[in-house]
């Protein structure tokens, strides 16, 4: 919401004399003029990049992390002793960062899981859903060998930026935000996130609060013109996913997707690939319930050859710049999704 001069004046502790034309923002015929300060512009610009790479190293297992008091080396999160670290490293992030930390354990097959919901309040309890999984696998019989950087650290490390950024400028949010890391997106089914989907519906519906919309932050490290594996010409791009696959598509939000490609628009030189895409990230469970959302990814995601059970997904094959270009506008919509006007 955009407040008035008299409020900005009254706000910095001198307020100006709007009726001379010589007054500091008044125009020649003594009219108040003041320029609007676009919030996302601001969110937009304070993506750090440098942040955003510093996490994925320790995310990835390059550099060594602090966590509750002792030194730890993250990196695969295929195993029991894997995804204990990496959830404990982000929800020591999160908590931080100031937001409400809940876990919550669910029962499926081939084992059980674990997903972890981090709350950022705003002052509707409506709330914004970003979904990013965290398991990671590898080739069959060595999966504890394979760091799984691009899927889905690279969206992780963009989802610890969005929440950085919300918290600064949660004066400018109208919405609570459900930060939520998904398990057993790599085993299929979606167990984690279709286990967050019916908690969360169930919630919402016994607390009386809106689900507004969903984003999946998924693999967008990996640049495919480096392996001239983009398949067009488009490159500088990035892909956006906002409906199903299928003839007529079973889901579809296209005013979502068309929201993001304006940001991406308005604040940023990508250029945008718009595609229907199938049950293969944590968006589709949000989808089965009836909640708009999009995923968005590095640009042609399904030809690197460098993740899931291909392995050598590693920290070496990422574009840390391309990856900080797709941060931007991706953070940016988050932002205007919970609230934060131009």
């Amino acid at each position: 919401m955009r407040i008035s001069w008299i409020a900005i004046a009254l706000l910095i502790g001198c307020q100006a004399n709007l009726d001379d034309p010589s007054s500091p923002g008044a125009d020649d015929n003594g009219t108040s003029e003041v320029a609007a300060t676009d919030h996302l512009k601001e969110i937009f610009d304070q993506v750090d990049g440098a942040m955003i790479t510093q996490r994925l190293r320790e995310m990835a297992g390059v550099v060594p992390v602090t966590v509750n008091g002792v030194s730890i080396t993250l990196g695969e999160r295929f195993d029991a002793a894997g995804l204990r670290r990496f959830r404990d490293y982000w929800s020591q992030t999160m908590r931080n960062l100031g937001l409400e930390i809940t876990p919550f354990h669910f029962t499926a097959s081939p084992r059980a899981g674990d997903n972890v919901e981090a709350v950022l309040r705003g002052p509707s309890p409506d709330s914004v859903v970003v979904i990013v999984h965290y398991d990671s696998i590898g080739p069959r019989g060595r999966e504890t060998s394979n760091p799984g950087v691009d899927d889905d650290m690279s969206g992780m490390s963009i989802m610890l930026e969005t929440a950085r950024l919300l918290v600064a400028h949660k004066a400018q949010l109208q919405f609570t935000v459900r930060f939520v890391i998904s398990d057993m997106e790599e085993l299929g089914g979606l167990a984690g996130a279709r286990n967050y989907a019916q908690h969360i519906q169930a919630q919402a519906a016994a607390e009386g609060f809106r689900l507004i919309a969903a984003v999946d932050d998924e693999q967008s490290g990996w640049n495919c013109s480096t392996d001239g594996l983009c398949g067009d010409n488009l490159f500088p791009a990035f892909d956006i996913f906002s409906c199903s696959t299928g003839n007529p598509p079973r889901f579809t939000f296209p005013a979502l997707g068309d929201q993001f490609a304006a940001i991406v628009a308005s604040y940023s030189t990508l250029h945008v690939k718009r595609n229907c895409i199938g049950s293969s990230s944590d968006h589709f469970a949000m989808w089965e319930i009836g909640v708009p959302a999009v995923v968005y990814s590095e640009h042609n995601p399904f030809a690197n050859p460098h993740f899931d059970r291909s392995g050598g997904d590693t920290f070496a094959r990422i574009d840390t710049a391309y990856l900080t270009s797709i941060a931007r506008p991706a953070i940016t919509f988050q932002a205007a999704l919970a609230g934060v006007q131009k």
